[in-house]
């Protein structure tokens, strides 16, 4: 018998779960504020020492590759060298790592949300798609499923076994033992959390992007889903491949009769490198 869960019930649990990064929403939040300002971004970073301290070893990483000579011992000086999109998606990355480890979810379930989240944006970027949420899209998409594992592990647990037979898809599969499936929560949540409204759509839609694609986000994210299984970024046992959406690759003018092989490996780089932040 299925879970009887509220949509109240839900958001109530998840208030004892840590924290969410409130860092994350204030740096989306300048994404579309046309007057967000270089100092309000430090001013971001530089609350949190684990940020601050990712941005400047990349930024010396980069000063290293110049030549310049010297140690880089300032936020504002590492942002001229990184650049500011690379500064958002450090900032979003470590704290969204930080909540991960907090949760004390899997590897397997971060790894391949990190997975998504590099391959949201380059197949954004790849195909001229605004791709200011697609990081933080593709690594919450699945949020939905750490509040199962959190709460109910064993109804979780009876999920991931029915699921590697491959004979039912994930959604209907919860279904049956929650009530409801990773999508619905995973918008709860986001609701909750105040993200954008493109983000809640991603996360509620990426098994079903049909619905929701006057969203380009969400086509982004159900792509690029199907595309890290389908390229085994994270060499999980079981990785199973969905079916894609023709009506999302239409939405986003991918032919796959190009020769993607250096978006492909761009991909596989990046996300070599991002997994090690969330280990």
């Amino acid at each position: 018998m299925a879970l009887q869960l509220t949509d109240q019930g839900i958001i109530d649990r998840s208030k004892s779960m840590p924290a969410f990064p409130r860092v994350v929403t204030e740096i989306l939040a300048t994404l579309d504020d046309d007057g967000a300002t270089l100092g309000a971004l430090v001013h971001h970073v530089e609350r949190d020492p684990v940020i601050t301290a990712r941005v400047l070893s990349i930024a010396n990483s980069a000063a290293m590759a110049g030549h310049s000579g010297s140690d880089v011992h300032d936020v504002r000086k590492a942002v001229s060298l990184i650049g500011l999109e690379k500064i958002r998606e450090i900032t979003l990355a470590v704290s969204l790592a930080e909540f991960a480890h907090g949760c004390r979810m899997a590897s397997y379930f971060w790894e391949h949300s990190v997975a998504v989240g590099i391959c949201a944006l380059e197949v954004g970027r790849f195909t001229h798609q605004p791709s200011g949420y697609a990081l933080v899209a593709g690594l919450l998409h699945d949020i939905g499923q750490l509040w199962m594992a959190h709460f109910h592990p064993l109804e979780f647990q009876m999920v991931r076994s029915a699921a590697s037979s491959g004979t039912e898809g994930i959604n209907e599969i919860e279904q049956r033992y929650f009530g409801v499936d990773h999508c619905h929560i995973g918008r709860l949540l986001a609701t909750n959390w105040g993200l954008p409204p493109s983000v809640i759509d991603a996360i509620y839609f990426h098994h079903d992007p049909d619905q929701g694609l006057g969203e380009s986000l969400v086509a982004i994210t159900h792509v690029t889903e199907v595309l890290s299984n389908a390229l085994d970024l994270t060499g999980r046992e079981g990785n199973m491949v969905a079916n894609m959406s023709a009506a999302a690759c239409e939405k986003l003018g991918i032919d796959w009769s190009q020769d993607l092989g250096p978006l492909f490996g761009r991909i596989e780089a990046r996300t070599e490198y991002a997994c090690r932040v969330f280990r």
